[in-house]
């Protein structure tokens, strides 16, 4: 069954990747319109404040429209008066909405020819009109369908051409016009726009600075300083509902922009946490998305607080609600168990519901965290979570790297599949995942746990041109004193003096695990002469992508007496905050540093921290090395 499956997957791929013409699917004409706009776009619509909403048109009367198609719209006047174009424009699109018929109808492309033509005669009330009415139409076929191109880009180009000389409240409105013809972020004017009102963002009021981000969240584009948002937030925060302070954060997070104001936080963290109990989902899915992107340690407090206050939230909000709850402490490396536990045992009877993407993301909070609960819930859905996979071969054709990251995540649990694994290795595959540039860092990790494996994996590996370009691209430059360091550097170079003090031997560093950004230090050490012997001259050269073995650092040397001692840093980030467990891959750092043979010596920031004489940390390191090797 298990190879059957992996077969099935292998054709799935190879249909994917052996087809020698590929044909782009057809955009539909209204596009970019998912639940969480539209979301946001209702708050501002159903608001009592004066949004810049371009409401539905009152004209649409069919008593008023003459049966048949318009004659003026079949046989059109090149000198027709503005007005009179106009409400051409407006008959034709009745007679299309009554009768289904599409505007790309061959009979209209005299009239469009005409109104494209004509259209720069129309004012501003008009030219918003003409937005109006093309929303009234049957959805076309495409963005590119005959006719309705050319109105759009028309009316696109018209509009950018009236930038300068319209207000805020115009540049708004029209771009909520645009936004509800679905071509907000196909045409150019409402980034245009957002151009202009990005010039004084510090002035609006509250109302245009929460519909000026919600224009941001549409595009995913930040306009100029975004840091004029915050302070602008900073002023008027007290007068947005939390729904409008979600549609903010929705903004600030499309745009990849931290809050970094600590009050604002703050005050985001105390308005949640005292409506958790009535917020809907998308607004608390916004603001834990921007909260966990921007808190700092600073924030530790109030999101421990939080996490807590969200525990009775779990049998309440969706699925993805809970998800975004387990990761809002991944970048903090703070997991409240308790809840993590609960969302655990949601995923568990609801995990055949789950999309892809969220079973990646479930996965790494399982990973990361590194927790074993008092139910064993994380044990059994990792078990399941192979099989699972199997089941999903559409999705995983369709977003292959959530595959490979689920696997990288799994293999963190200790959880191997070399079936799965090996498709995932396949350079076929891996070409799907990556079709113009090298593979991610979590293809790194899956090929040094396969060679970890050893005989058990009988499948493909990256190959040593792969390596070497990604031993040079995703690992750290070793620590050097002439550069700028930042605090686990710097503590590493403090520890490698003071074992070379120590030990009378110079201390080298070296990524013994290449798919670890970070490098340490490594001591090889006789037990029968009682002295450090070099490196051998044949190790490896640093960046070259190679799991550095006893072999490799002993050469001819390699003998039972001779001990490789790994220096391993451990700063706040490789530890749950709070608890001393370890990530989860920096516990497989050490597990795999100890199959290759490796006695890896743990010691952390903190600890070091407090050392604050030299003698101190000589005597703590002697310490740590009679603990590991008898030294």
């Amino acid at each position: 069954m298990l190879w059957a499956t992996t077969r099935c997957m292998q054709r799935g791929l190879a249909t994917v990747l052996n087809r020698s013409i590929r044909t782009a699917p057809t955009m539909p004409a209204r596009v970019f319109l998912d639940s969480e706009n539209r979301y946001a776009h209702s708050i501002l619509s159903g608001s009592l404040k004066p949004y810049q909403i371009a409401r539905a048109m009152e004209w649409l009367d069919t008593a008023a429209v003459a049966a048949g198609t318009p004659q003026r719209v079949l046989q059109p006047r090149g000198n027709s008066e503005a007005s009179e174009l106009y409400a051409d424009l407006q008959q034709l699109v009745q007679h299309c909405r009554q009768s289904e018929t599409q505007i790309s109808d061959e009979r209209f492309n005299p009239f469009v020819r005409v109104y494209c033509e004509q259209l720069h005669r129309l004012n501003d009330e008009q030219l918003l009109g003409s937005l109006r009415c093309l929303q009234q139409l049957p959805t076309p076929e495409s963005t590119k369908s005959a006719n309705y191109m050319e109105l759009w880009n028309t009316l696109d180009i018209e509009c950018c051409r009236r930038i300068d000389r319209w207000s805020s409240a115009q540049l708004l409105l029209v771009s909520d016009a645009w936004y509800q013809l679905g071509l907000a972020r196909i045409g150019e004017f409402v980034w245009l726009a957002l151009r202009k009102i990005g010039r004084k963002i510090r002035k609006l009021p509250p109302e245009q600075l929460v519909q000026s981000m919600f224009l941001c969240n549409l595009l995913r584009r930040p306009v100029f300083e975004m840091f004029d948002f915050e302070w602008n937030l900073a002023n008027c925060v007290q007068e947005m509902t939390l729904q409008e302070l979600g549609v903010m954060a929705m903004g600030f997070f499309k745009t990849q922009t931290p809050i970094r104001n600590p009050e604002l936080l703050q005050h985001i963290y105390t308005r949640l946490e005292a409506q958790l109990d009535s917020v809907e989902d998308i607004t608390l899915v916004a603001l834990l998305k921007v909260l966990r992107y921007s808190s700092k340690l600073p924030q530790v407090d109030a999101l421990q607080h939080l996490l807590v206050a969200l525990q009775p939230q779990v049998d309440r909000v969706s699925l993805l609600t809970c998800l975004h709850m387990a990761l809002l402490g991944c970048e903090l490396q703070t997991c409240n168990d308790e809840l993590v536990e609960r969302i655990l045992l949601r995923f568990e009877h609801e995990l055949d519901a789950a999309r892809l993407k969220d079973i990646e993301r479930i996965c790494l909070v399982i990973a990361l965290f590194n927790l074993s609960t008092g139910s064993g819930v994380e044990t059994r859905l990792v078990q399941r979570l192979p099989e699972l996979l199997r089941q999903r071969i559409p999705e995983i054709l369709r977003y292959p790297r959530c595959y490979s990251n689920c696997l990288q995540f799994l293999s963190m649990r200790n959880v191997c599949d070399v079936e799965l694994l090996g498709v995932a290795l396949d350079p076929r595959f891996v070409r799907h995942v990556y079709r113009s540039g090298m593979p991610g860092r979590e293809y790194f990790h899956l090929d040094s746990f396969a060679q970890l494996l050893g005989s058990e994996y009988k499948g493909s590996f990256l190959t040593e041109k792969q390596r070497q370009q990604m031993g040079k691209l995703y690992t750290q430059y070793i620590p050097d004193a002439n550069y700028k360091l930042n605090k686990t550097d710097r503590i590493l170079l403090e520890i490698r003096d003071a074992l070379g003090s120590l030990l009378r031997s110079t201390i080298t560093a070296k990524h013994l695990l290449p798919h670890y950004d970070r490098s340490d230090l490594v001591i090889c050490y006789d037990q029968q002469q009682h002295c450090v012997i070099p490196l051998d001259a044949s190790c490896p050269a640093d960046y070259s992508g190679v799991l550095l073995t006893r072999q490799h650092l002993l050469g001819a040397k390699e003998a039972p007496h001779v001990d490789t001692l790994v220096i391993v840093v451990a700063g706040w980030n490789n530890v749950i905050r709070d608890n001393q467990r370890h990530t989860g891959q920096f516990a497989m750092k050490l597990k795999q540093l100890q199959q290759l043979g490796h006695k890896p010596v743990v010691i952390y920031w903190h600890e070091w921290r407090e050392l604050e004489t030299s003698t101190d940390r000589q005597n703590f390191l002697k310490r740590r090395l009679r603990q590991a090797a008898n030294i």
